[in-house]
Formats: structure tokens, sequence, C-alpha cells
């Protein structure tokens, strides 16, 4: 079930290029346990969301969340593995374990961005920057951390969070969409 959850997620945000700075002091400080299991997870991550998360991308999320959250953290929401592998299967959310999750992932994709041009890249009649701006507007990046976090600790409003976001990208792509 949680496997689904990641990779509906991952898929709904068809993730964006990486916001993460270069600037060194902004990265988290990971220790040999934690460098492992980032690489486990953005590893996995890039693979489950079909290739919309590159390298670099899963990468700076991985990184942010494991030295956000931590080892031990990640352990007891049984979210990793003995090994320190990704373990969809078992893992337990809470508000704030979901939440450093959304505000990692959301700290190194530009959600709407990515979305547009995955959308208009399947649907020429689709303008990217028409899609963009309307799901700015309509998905900003705090209903998209409502979204993920409720999808993640499969609270009461779950369901309805993610009915109404579709209804909001299908709007914004009849919007966005060239009139012949």
């Amino acid at each position: 079930m949680k496997k689904a959850v990641l990779a509906a997620v991952a898929v709904l945000l068809l993730l964006a290029v990486s916001a993460c700075g270069s600037d060194s002091s902004d990265k988290p400080k990971l220790t040999a346990e934690e460098k492992k299991i980032a690489a486990n997870i953005a590893k996995s991550f890039s693979a489950d969301s079909s290739g919309a998360l590159n390298a670099a991308e899963a990468k700076c999320f991985a990184d942010d969340f494991v030295g956000t959250v931590g080892a031990k953290k990640l352990k007891a929401a049984k979210l990793i593995d003995a090994k320190g592998a990704l373990n969809q299967s078992e893992a337990k959310f809470d508000k704030a374990l979901a939440t450093d999750f959304a505000e990692s992932f959301l700290g190194c994709v530009d959600y709407q961005k990515k979305q547009a041009q995955v959308i208009a890249k399947s649907d020429a009649k689709i303008d990217a920057a028409k899609l963009e701006a309307c799901l700015a507007k309509e998905m900003p990046e705090s209903y998209v951390t409502k979204l993920i976090v409720s999808s993640y600790t499969q609270t009461a409003e779950s369901t309805t969070l993610l009915n109404e976001s579709t209804k909001k990208l299908e709007s914004c792509k009849t919007e966005a969409t060239a009139k012949n």
C-alpha cells in the first residue's frame, strides 16, 4: 500500500528541477550511515518516479530529507530497513515525518514548472507557460504540501484532496489548451 502511495505521489507531482542551493552550508551534514540511507532513497525514488526525477533531484531530496529527519527516526518509522534500504511497504508516516518529507521534496522541486513541462510534452496543444501559471495559482506549494502530508498520513481528507487536485489539474489543462 505504501509503495503505491509513494509511487502515486511521485507520479502526481512529476518532480521538478532541483532548487537546492550550491552553497555547501545549506546542505545537511550526513553521517556515513545517513549517506548510505540517502543514496538508497535517492536511487529508489528516482526509479519509482518513472524517470521524472533525475539523479541530482533525487539526491537533493534524499540528502535533505535524511539530514532533516535522521536515521533513528527513519528506522523508527520503518521507512528504511536494517540495511538502510527504502522500505515502502511498512512505513508509518506521522504528520511531522510527512511534513518533513513534503518540505524536503518541495525544497528540491519546482512542482508547477515540471508538471507543466511533462504534460505539455505529452500534449502539443497545451501551452506549458499557461499551465504552469494556472498550477501556481490553483495548487501553490502550501496546497501541494497539504496534499503530500494527507496522502502519507492517510487522513480523512486524503481522498477529498486527491480528487480536488485532479479536478484542479484538469481545469488548468483545459485553460492552457490552445483553441483551434
